[in-house]
């Protein structure tokens, strides 16, 4: 039986882009230019692949115009200076696929890269960096808070720390520090599959946050880090987690969805799951 659009049913989602954005500025248009962007991707592509837009609480008001994506547009009541732990944790919540990339907005996925993450299989207990191309096509190190990985891994350590937020950096440290902590791999992506920055207009899109240096935030990693070095697992983050509202601003929809291909074999195969376990 073929999908149909009006279907309840989201099983089709292979892949949930996340990104966040605080705009005290003019408008949004960083946010909508990087959605026209992705809008020119392959149709077949885009099907099974959604967008989780969290807005963290900007001041600005916008309308949000008509995408041909899968889109969730949410907003964060409270106005909570850097949080990008909060922001993080409510886009994975609301996500509908295992496998999901956290990009900051300032950054985009090559549409290869984008297609070669919705049809891996699932990452299990490893989550991955993604390379930089420079304006030169040149490989670079991939931005520190730009991550490829399972949800349900995500969900098991809570996600990102919320006692980071309200102060500047080093969520994106701990993050990693306690996912590798509890046996979780981090690797990059192959080398071909790539990220690249975006030319955002940092005076009229975007924010008048400052990053600050001195931020307590760096004492509070290394009291954390200590707390799990003391006493083990479960211990070195607060579990602190969505402690803010939110409301449901856009839900999008693409007029088509792919038919799933038959697969019966693997119905059959459940015993050597048990087995060997499944991730």
């Amino acid at each position: 039986m073929e999908r149909t659009a009006s279907s309840d049913d989201f099983s089709h989602i292979r892949l949930s882009y996340i990104t966040h954005f605080y705009c005290d500025q003019n408008n949004i248009d960083s946010v909508v230019s990087l959605l026209r962007e992705y809008e020119t991707f392959a149709p077949d592509l885009l099907d099974c692949v959604e967008f989780v837009i969290v807005d963290d609480g900007s001041p600005v008001s916008y309308e949000i115009p008509d995408f041909n994506l899968n889109l969730r547009w949410i907003k964060i009541n409270e106005n909570i200076a850097w949080n990008q732990a909060g922001a993080r944790n409510l886009g994975a919540l609301y996500a509908h696929s295992d496998s999901i990339v956290l990009v900051d907005l300032d950054y985009a996925l090559c549409e290869d890269t984008m297609h070669y993450m919705a049809f891996a299989p699932p990452c299990g207990r490893f989550f991955y960096k993604i390379y930089l191309s420079d304006s030169e096509g040149n490989r670079c190190p991939g931005h520190v808070n730009m991550f490829f990985l399972s949800r349900s891994r995500f969900m098991r350590f809570f996600g990102y720390d919320e006692n980071f937020s309200g102060h500047y950096g080093r969520e994106d440290n701990h993050f990693v520090f306690i996912m590798r902590r509890h046996g979780c791999a981090m690797r990059y992506l192959p080398a071909k599959y790539r990220a690249i920055e975006r030319n955002v207009n940092r005076e009229k899109s975007y924010h008048n946050l400052t990053r600050d240096r001195q931020s307590p935030n760096y004492t509070l990693l290394e009291r954390k880090k200590q707390e799990l070095y003391n006493y083990g697992a479960e211990h070195g983050y607060s579990r602190s987690f969505l402690n803010f509202t939110w409301t449901f601003l856009s839900t999008q929809s693409r007029a088509t969805k792919p038919t799933p291909k038959p697969c019966r074999w693997w119905y059959y195969l459940w015993y050597w799951r048990f087995l060997v376990g499944y991730v």
